[in-house]
């Protein structure tokens, strides 16, 4: 609840607000659409009573024409929100003018007044926002053509038609706020589920791998070097000491990785094996590897080990070709006798070689 009333004054962070553009975009035209359209019909249907007043009555069509176009174009939730109480404040001054000269305004002010708060109040994703822009609407409308002065009972009685209006509004705005803010963490839960590993808490290995195609897709002069890691005698450690020892190496070398690979890809890629992808040069890889190897062995107790492949992620080559260079380099570090890095040959090099 405390984070939901945080949303009465703010429209949350970028996630949240790519979300809530996406969702309430078409919501604010579509609403903007209908007031214009209902304003046509009424002014349509009373249009011959005018006579010379036509022309200042139409007044309000630019006014709504212009509002509707900056909703359609607008591509963020900021001007998406502004342009959406452009449009309802708008639609009130529309109908100002519509009222100015009709020859019974009153009859028009409590029935208009609700249909704009009513209808604005799904489109905001804040509870403020909502309330100064319908309250700028009912003073549009109100001040002048109210249906009756204060002292007489239809006064209180329009009053309590305003203010139970804007409670309904009220309620109507933070229950679909409830609904955005849920649906968004519903979603959040479901990206972890899909692209976090659930027991170490990094990227899973898809996550894993659209990421550094990501990487390899880049234009930037910057050298990408592939590490693959591996859990020296992890099979060994289930055996023998039980699955959960296992799950506490296995989140005891993640957090190693993961705070050593700071601004850099790493994830896991199944079983004992993880990855990562550094934005360096060869040796700055094999100092990540050399701090690696140290880290990993004083973060768990007895101290563990693991073993790491590295290989040129070359950016023209397919991803498959990385994997497979740095896993022949994981297991020549194996062989070597484990707790150590070695390295694949450049892929340039080695197609050099075929090549001649």
């Amino acid at each position: 609840m405390r984070k939901l009333l945080a949303y009465s004054y703010s429209i949350g962070d970028p996630g949240h607000r790519q979300q809530f553009f996406a969702e309430v975009h078409h919501i604010v035209a579509l609403t903007q659409a209908f007031g214009l359209l209902a304003w046509l019909v009424t002014v349509t249907l009373v249009l011959d009573a005018y006579g010379s007043a036509r022309a200042p009555v139409l007044w309000g069509l630019p006014v709504m024409v212009i509002t509707l176009a900056m909703t359609l174009r607008a591509r963020a939730l900021t001007p998406l929100l502004v342009s959406g109480a452009l449009g309802a404040l708008a639609t009130a001054w529309a109908y100002r003018w519509f009222l100015n000269y009709s020859d019974h305004p009153g009859l028009w002010v409590l029935p208009l007044g609700i249909a704009i708060s009513l209808a604005a109040a799904p489109v905001f994703c804040s509870l403020l926002n909502y309330l100064a822009t319908a309250c700028g609407c009912w003073l549009i409308l109100a001040v002048g053509h109210f249906p009756a002065q204060p002292g007489h009972v239809n006064f209180y009685l329009g009053l309590v038609a305003v203010i139970g209006t804007l409670c309904i509004g009220a309620y109507l705005n933070v229950y679909f706020l409830t609904l955005r803010v849920n649906n968004y963490r519903v979603r959040e839960e479901l990206t972890a589920l899909a692209f976090k590993d659930s027991v170490t808490g990094l990227n899973n290995r898809r996550k894993f791998t659209l990421d550094a195609r990501a990487a390899q897709a880049r234009t930037d002069a910057t050298p990408l070097q592939f590490l693959m890691i591996d859990i020296d005698d992890f099979k060994v450690i289930n055996d023998t000491l039980g699955h959960d020892a296992g799950d506490e190496v296995l989140q005891r070398t993640a957090e190693v990785i993961g705070r050593l690979s700071d601004g850099h890809l790493c994830g896991r890629l199944g079983g004992e094996e993880f990855g990562v992808v550094l934005a360096g040069s060869a040796e700055a890889a094999r100092q990540f590897a050399a701090l690696l190897l140290a880290e990993v062995q004083t973060a768990c107790q007895p101290p563990r080990t693991v073993s790491i492949g590295i290989a040129e992620l070359c950016k023209k080559s397919d991803l498959a070709l990385s994997y497979r260079d740095a896993d022949q380099a994981l297991y020549a570090a194996k062989r070597a006798g484990k707790n150590r890095y070695a390295e694949a040959a450049p892929r340039l090099a080695i197609e050099s070689t075929i090549s001649g």
